[in-house]
């Protein structure tokens, strides 16, 4: 429960199993985890935020994914095997290892991803001051912060019988209570400055799903179909069956949909939903060289680095662990954003 001055400490026990995940993963073994968690109301956008503790933890992957194993080392290839090879340096993981030791400071982090309401009152905000104060520095000239899809998707399905052609319309993503998307990373950067917060780090998000202890996944190391909005066996936005395969969605859920999955911290939605911006820029490399105190990514770079998959993301694709990059100017309806502060 929530006290009247807006903190609470919970203490969550999570038993990771020890059965392999889905995909072949391995589990690390079983152990309890014992998390106390603060809640922080922050009042500029109404947000409730989890206070992270100091910590220090093992971040990153040393494994690489199971189907690499299915390209021989030697010998000639089969037809099939091209398709593998052709794979090969994505499934090596590589972007997420070594496996190394990492330092931070305390810091809060949104507990639910940002949605369209609490964009909206930005969005007013900046329309009667203008986003000069708010701004990144290197925004293109003449930039709108209206998300993408609150408007008409596709102006030319607008004929009689073609709107149901398309995939879907702007009331798709428009309700108050869904994760903002459509923003790309300049957008989310001036709605956190505006709300007095900052992006987070690929750091601070990875300790903040994982918890520190080098689980797959926010809930633990065993993949669960409707555990999270992820893409695979549905059929509408409506769906009211949330069975093995099925977790009720094919695009963004509300905020808080799929508690059962909160991470160690109680951070909601960090596998699947949206995929999230963070305020580094991404190096495929970077972790060989990466600071052990509070890394914040290399000093410049061509793409922003993401984390957490989406609705349309396959279960390997939403490990804590697991790392994507975008253009700064790029826009998705898979692709939205959560904050951070220091504390």
């Amino acid at each position: 429960m929530i006290s009247p001055n807006g903190k609470t400490l919970l203490t969550l026990l999570y038993l990771l199993v020890l059965s392999g995940a889905l995909g072949g993963f391995a589990a690390f073994g079983s152990k309890e985890t014992t998390v106390s968690v603060e809640l922080i109301q922050h009042a500029r956008d109404g947000s409730t935020m989890v206070a992270i503790p100091a910590t220090r933890f093992a971040m990153g992957n040393e494994q690489t994914h199971p189907d690499l194993a299915k390209l021989p080392e030697k010998g000639p290839l089969r037809p099939y095997h091209a398709v593998l090879a052709r794979a090969a340096d994505a499934w090596r993981l590589q972007d997420e290892a070594p496996l190394h030791e990492v330092s931070l400071k305390r810091f809060a982090i949104d507990r639910f991803e940002v949605t369209n309401s609490q964009y909206n009152e930005f969005l007013d905000w900046v329309e009667e001051n203008g986003d000069e104060s708010v701004r990144h520095p290197e925004q293109p000239a003449g930039k709108s912060h209206r998300p993408r899809y609150w408007d008409r998707y596709n102006p030319l399905a607008t004929g009689e019988g073609m709107s149901s052609l398309a995939p879907f319309d702007s009331e798709t993503f428009a309700r108050a209570d869904m994760p903002v998307v459509g923003v790309d990373w300049f957008d989310a950067y001036a709605y956190a400055k505006w709300a007095g917060k900052r992006l987070p780090t690929e750091a601070e998000w990875e300790l903040a799903a994982s918890g520190g202890d080098g689980r797959l996944w926010p809930w633990g190391n065993s993949w669960q179909w409707g555990l999270c909005n992820v893409g695979g066996d549905k059929s509408g936005s409506d769906i009211q069956y949330r069975g093995r395969d099925r977790d009720g969605y094919v695009y963004p859920a509300p905020v808080g949909s799929f508690r059962e999955s909160d991470s160690p911290f109680g951070c909601s939605d960090m596998a699947g939903n949206v995929s999230e911006w963070c305020a580094d820029w991404y190096s495929k490399d970077y972790y060989s060289a990466s600071p052990s105190k509070s890394p914040s990514g290399p000093p410049r770079g061509t793409f922003r680095s993401i984390r957490g998959g989406s609705s349309q993301s396959v279960p390997s694709d939403t490990r804590c662990a697991k790392r994507a990059s975008y253009e700064p100017e790029f826009r998705k309806f898979t692709l939205g954003f959560r904050c951070a502060k220091d504390l």
